[in-house]
C-alpha cells in the first residue's frame, strides 16, 4: 500500500486522500466512520490551512454565487 495519503484511521484502516478532508477531519478529531484514531500523512498539509481562514473571494456564496430559490 501507497504511503501517499492525507489522512488514515488506525483503527478501520480507511484513506482520504486531499487535503480539505484532512482539515475536516482535524476539526472533527476522529475518524466518522468508527470512531477511531487518525493518523497524518504526507497530503495532510498543516494545521490551519488555507482551508479555514483563507481568501474571502473564495468563500463559497463568492465561487458559486447566489442561491436560487
Amino acid at each position: 500500500m501507497s504511503d501517499d495519503y492525507a489522512v488514515r484511521c488506525k483503527g478501520c484502516g480507511f484513506r482520504w486522500n486531499t487535503p480539505a478532508m484532512a482539515e475536516g477531519l482535524r476539526i472533527l478529531g476522529s475518524c466518522p466512520k468508527c470512531k477511531g484514531e487518525l493518523e497524518y500523512g504526507t497530503r495532510g498539509g498543516e494545521a490551519g490551512g488555507a482551508a479555514v481562514g483563507g481568501d474571502p473571494a473564495a468563500a463559497p456564496h463568492m465561487v458559486l454565487g447566489i442561491p436560487r430559490l
